[in-house]
């Protein structure tokens, strides 16, 4: 439901195809053969753990060699890694329609998100803090990065995944992803919190989460808010949100910009 159309694309977007994992497993692989030490290895492959772990066990030179091996017997990608690849696609491109994702920014005057986001200057913004003494989810909130043709990782991390290496998962890079955008839209200054699952009592792809009274603090209305929709959202703030600041948006047309000011409770 995103206005850009490559953000979150149903399609994984990589950097490689099967024949650039494949390079990559077997430099890895060559590599850890090569050099890995006991106490900083742990590849829990089944194949290529037990085999990197023999080889720390022998000579230099004899590791040496092995790499070698390695390197010069690379041939094309496996059926294995071309499956891994679509299996990969094909969990992503289900997990699409699960994620939830509650888009923030750092500003609160860029006139096209208003246009945008509050229905032609007509709605309100909302300023939120994050408040660690009640576990504010707002503290997880992560920045977007604005990047040309945004994908999801290189080829050396997912082969780390593959490989079991480390803490790295897949659902970790997944999780990146979603942070990535192109820098046309970086005027919006953006930070996310995603949410990797919907709930069961979510029919629609968007879902209402509620967040504590004391993270809210300051509401902006829009240059164009009607003032029925003033009356109703003043008679909210009295129920609970008396702490909640109120300013206005106006139009100053000498600077041509919006700015706020201050509205009296």
């Amino acid at each position: 439901m995103f206005n850009d159309p490559f953000d979150v694309t149903q399609e994984l977007r990589l950097s490689f195809d099967e024949h650039g994992l494949n390079a990559a497993m077997t430099e890895r692989v060559a590599g850890l053969i090569e050099h890995a030490e006991p106490a900083t290895c742990n590849v829990n492959h089944p194949f290529f753990g037990p085999l990197i772990r023999s080889a720390m066990r022998r000579a230099p030179e004899a590791r040496r060699r092995m790499a070698s091996e390695v390197r010069e017997g690379v041939g094309g990608p496996t059926p294995g890694q071309a499956a891994a690849l679509k299996l990969l696609k094909d969990t992503w491109s289900a997990m699409v329609p699960t994620f939830r994702i509650l888009c923030l920014s750092e500003l609160n005057d860029v006139a096209p998100m208003w246009h945008h986001y509050a229905d032609g200057y007509k709605g309100v913004v909302l300023e939120f803090f994050a408040v660690e003494d009640v576990d504010s989810a707002f503290q997880v909130a992560r920045p977007v990065v604005y990047q040309d043709a945004p994908s999801i990782a290189e080829a050396s991390a997912w082969v780390s995944c593959m490989l079991s290496e480390g803490e790295t998962r897949w659902q970790d890079l997944f999780m990146e992803y979603l942070h990535a955008k192109t820098p046309s839209w970086s005027y919006e200054k953006e930070w996310r919190i995603p949410v990797p699952g919907r709930r069961p009592e979510d029919s629609e792809l968007f879902g209402d989460y509620g967040f504590h009274p004391r993270e809210l603090t300051r509401i902006y209305f829009g240059p164009k808010c009607p003032d029925g929709d003033r009356s109703d959202l003043f008679n909210l703030l009295s129920h609970g949100f008396e702490h909640v600041k109120v300013c206005e948006m106006i139009f100053d047309t000498r600077q041509a910009r919006l700015v706020s000011r201050p509205v009296p409770r």
